[in-house]
């Protein structure tokens, strides 16, 4: 009986864990190969900026759902694994396709008011602007 316990309450401690980050789904999505694709880009970007109903990738359905938390929350919810990745994917976008970095950001932060805490917890991105 003490053994089942145990076994009942590690699973929970595991799904608990695993419940405090996004999912690691992506994690291992080549960012740049996206960003160095135009017509995939625009089909990213089109999806997460709403204009687009049909034709999403899947990819980009599921960043989009998080995507407005994850900003306003400064990531808390992202593994370290999912910062690192963060960082690296928005300054090569902003560094490679900064009209469409730019694009992405007035609409999910039209005010820049999470820039600031962004680049506290994360450091400036290279080759952008700062607030």
């Amino acid at each position: 009986m003490k053994c089942y316990c145990l076994m009942v309450l590690a699973c929970l401690a595991a799904v608990a864990a695993a419940e405090e980050y996004y999912s690691g789904k992506f994690d291992n999505v080549d960012t740049h190969r996206v960003i160095n694709n135009d017509r995939l880009l625009e089909k990213y970007t089109k999806c997460i900026l709403n204009k687009a109903e049909t034709g999403c990738p899947q990819d980009a359905l599921e960043l989009k759902k998080v995507f407005q938390e994850a900003l306003e929350t400064t990531c808390a919810k992202c593994s370290p694994q999912q910062q690192v990745k963060i960082k690296d994917t928005l300054g090569y976008l902003c560094k490679k396709k900064r009209h469409v970095f730019d694009e992405i950001l007035a609409k999910i932060d039209p005010d820049q008011k999470y820039r600031a805490a962004f680049e506290a917890k994360f450091g400036k991105l290279e080759g952008c602007p700062s607030t």
